[in-house]
């Protein structure tokens, strides 16, 4: 499917939500999806049980937000906080770190770009710090933390490390 970017308007076909219980199909789509999991360095879960697991725990340590298609309420992304840990292994809820991901049949069209500066544009104290970290070889995520105003501040063992301060 050959997309228009300029006619592309990701806030009229996309919407930030809570994560629901009935997104689990959708969620485990994702999941077992190699392509996906192979860019966002995660293996991928074939096991429906676990998957459930997982699922089950997604606000359990972290915020987690859904992407879903507006005109289907399909879940097609997510997009993941949680604190650093600081000293004494305490969570920092001042400095945050994002993990997020999106189904391979509905990247590149502006989705995550407009998510993920949706989320981090309503952050508020008392976080400071949002930071991410992406494989060095994933090009197109770079790509949107760049867009978002993330600066790269770190690398380590292939991955660069992104963050942006909170307004």
């Amino acid at each position: 499917m050959i997309v228009d970017k300029k006619n592309n308007l990701p806030e009229k076909e996309v919407e930030v939500t809570e994560l629901r219980t009935d997104d689990f199909e959708d969620y485990y789509e994702m999941m077992r999806d190699e392509q996906l999991a192979k860019k966002t360095g995660f293996e991928p879960v074939n096991d429906e049980k676990k998957a459930h697991m997982l699922f089950e725990s997604e606000n359990d340590t972290n915020k987690t937000y859904a992407i879903r298609l507006i005109n289907s309420g399909k879940l097609i992304g997510i997009i993941n906080l949680f604190p650093e840990i600081g000293d004494n292994f305490e969570p920092d809820y001042e400095n945050i770190e994002l993990g997020y991901f999106i189904n391979t049949s509905y990247q590149q069209r502006g989705y995550m770009t407009y998510a993920l500066g949706y989320v981090v544009d309503n952050l508020k104290a008392p976080i400071k710090i949002v930071e991410a970290t992406v494989e060095a070889h994933n090009v197109p995520s770079q790509k949107v933390l760049h867009s978002l105003g993330f600066a790269q501040v770190d690398e380590y063992d292939e991955n660069l490390v992104f963050e942006r301060k909170v307004k």
